[in-house]
């Protein structure tokens, strides 16, 4: 694994990759824009069928498990391995990869930027081995100490630790896809994990319902593992037909991976807020309310991230190419377009979900949660957690956006230090806040901690010479839509009573909210709705 990239094969593939995305890219800003949205609509296609799944994972493995004792111990074992799924498989990765490789495109072509991957590569590879074995060990201490309880969220942990070594190589792979104009391959990486997770939990209910219940979640935690490797083997094709190399060279070579890792750090803090705030969360929780308790944190989280990921992290995904391809080129004008456009549309989709999510969250609950051994009481309990954490959604989506534009023009520092003033606010509010309000009071604390975030990484733009990402006299022509789509979807929601927490009942409550937002959407930001309509007939 210590072959440089090079050879025949490589260039004849990585020629017919840049033919196939450099036209795109070469017809300006629309010619990128378009391939942005591309990004951001394949991403989010994808998403949504992944996240779909991962509601009937999510309802099946607590209508079999329940909420208890033995599901808090699961999702407590799920935070380490999915806190570097999401650093790595949904942020720093690209963050720190995709503008080193567009600046050394740019500057000294494609054999060098193919050479900066492999090497990437190797290092990551080594650094998650090593963070890997270290975890290891630290969970083998911790065992020879621990009391039942927590012995066998240990346990847990210990299987699943490994699944952050084959997730952010996936990631990482990801990054020539997306800078090629390819993106439904890493997009469709989750729905191997949730299929997987589905059949396995399926077979429980079928096969296992006698089978003692620590045995049967070493069986999902197994399932993920092995998950992790197929999620990997599935990227191997996109990144041979993007051109880049698929072994890594495990040597630090010219030093441009030394340069590109001193922004990696930087970029692995400034996106970790969010994730950061959830696993403090969910250690906090347990420990202070009691040891099922983070299960509602862990279910609201995971509804969040529908929209998170379905807007923003699309968003993202889309532009960081664009991102970092504008800016290693300089092209200012073209940037801060993009920018307050991908903002904007963000902004009005975060706040319609937060709205409809709030005046619908009990009939969401009770639809996809209230099954088997998922009482009426968790229902209630779930329902004020997720309303509590939904007040973040706009802030973590804005610092998401925020994040990622700063960071193409070369500062690391200002996200880095933005997320590290929002960890400890969660935490102080964590500690105020659950005593008295339960777990209702995390959300309170990670939407106060992220809001700060998203402040902080507004201030001082113009001094990267970003234009701003929002102007103040649109700003209620883009919040309307979303607020009248909650208040609209709320009311079918009271008109329908308990049909509202049907199936059919929830469908007709959503699609009265989404229709009249489109209507309002139309009608107060015309140009815009225009622009995306014709946008996606292209597409």
């Amino acid at each position: 694994m210590v072959l440089e990239p090079s050879g025949s094969h490589n260039r004849r593939v990585t020629a017919d990759a840049e033919r196939e995305t450099d036209g795109a890219a070469a017809g300006g800003p629309d010619g990128g824009g378009r391939l942005a949205l591309r990004g951001a609509v394949t991403t989010s296609a994808w998403t949504l069928l992944s996240r779909g799944l991962g509601f009937v994972r999510d309802a099946l493995l607590t209508s079999h498990f329940g909420v208890g004792p033995l599901t808090g111990a699961f999702a407590i074992a799920w935070v380490v391995p999915n806190l570097f799924r999401r650093l790595l498989g949904e942020g720093a990765v690209g963050a720190a990869i995709q503008p080193a490789l567009a600046r050394a495109r740019v500057e000294h072509g494609e054999d060098a930027a193919r050479t900066l991957y492999a090497r990437f590569h190797g290092f990551l590879l080594l650094m998650l081995v090593g963070a890997a074995l270290a975890t290891e060990g630290v969970i083998l201490v911790l065992l020879l100490r621990a009391d039942p309880a927590d012995r066998m969220a240990l346990e847990f942990a210990a299987i699943l630790v490994p699944y952050m070594v084959p997730i952010c190589l996936t990631a990482l792979m990801a990054a020539p896809q997306q800078m090629r104009g390819r993106y439904a391959l890493p997009a469709m990486a989750p729905l191997v994990l949730n299929g997987a997770l589905i059949a396995a939990l399926v077979g429980l209910e079928v096969f296992g319902r006698d089978l003692d219940g620590v045995v049967a979640m070493r069986w999902i935690c197994l399932t993920i593992l092995i998950a992790g490797g197929c999620q990997w083997l599935l990227q191997l094709p996109g990144v041979r037909a993007s051109g880049y190399p698929l072994a890594p060279v495990l040597h630090a070579g010219d030093g441009s991976v030394r340069r590109t890792m001193k922004g990696f750090a930087p970029a692995l803090l400034g996106l970790a807020a969010v994730q950061l705030n959830f696993a403090l969360d969910q250690l906090l929780v347990r420990l202070l309310v009691d040891d099922s308790a983070n299960t509602y944190t862990y279910l609201a989280n995971r509804l969040l991230q529908l929209p998170l990921a379905l807007v923003a992290m699309a968003a993202a995904t889309g532009t960081l190419p664009l991102f970092a391809r504008l800016a290693a080129e300089r092209r200012r004008r073209e940037f801060d377009g993009v920018l307050e456009r991908t903002c904007e549309t963000t902004l009005l989709l975060t706040v319609a979900a937060a709205a409809g999510l709030y005046a619908l969250a009990r009939p969401v609950v009770q639809v996809l949660f209230e099954h088997g051994n998922f009482t009426a009481e968790d229902t209630a309990m779930l329902t004020s957690t997720l309303r509590g954490y939904l007040w973040c959604l706009p802030a973590a989506s804005m610092a998401s956006i925020l994040t990622r534009a700063r960071q193409s023009h070369g500062d690391l520092r200002g996200p880095a230090l933005a997320a590290v003033a929002g960890i400890p606010i969660n935490l102080v509010l964590d500690l105020l806040l659950l005593p008295r309000f339960g777990v209702v009071g995390a959300g309170y604390a990670t939407a106060a901690a992220l809001s700060v975030q998203a402040l902080l990484l507004g201030v001082g733009l113009r001094g990267l010479e970003i234009g701003a990402p929002l102007r103040l006299v649109r700003l209620p022509r883009i919040l309307a839509p979303g607020l009248a789509a909650g208040a609209v979807g709320g009311l079918a929601g009271h008109l329908l009573g308990d049909a509202a927490g049907t199936v059919a009942g929830l469908t007709l409550a959503v699609s009265s909210g989404v229709a009249f937002a489109v209507v309002l959407t139309a009608v107060l930001l015309p140009e815009d709705f225009r622009d995306l309509r014709n946008h996606l007939r292209r597409r």
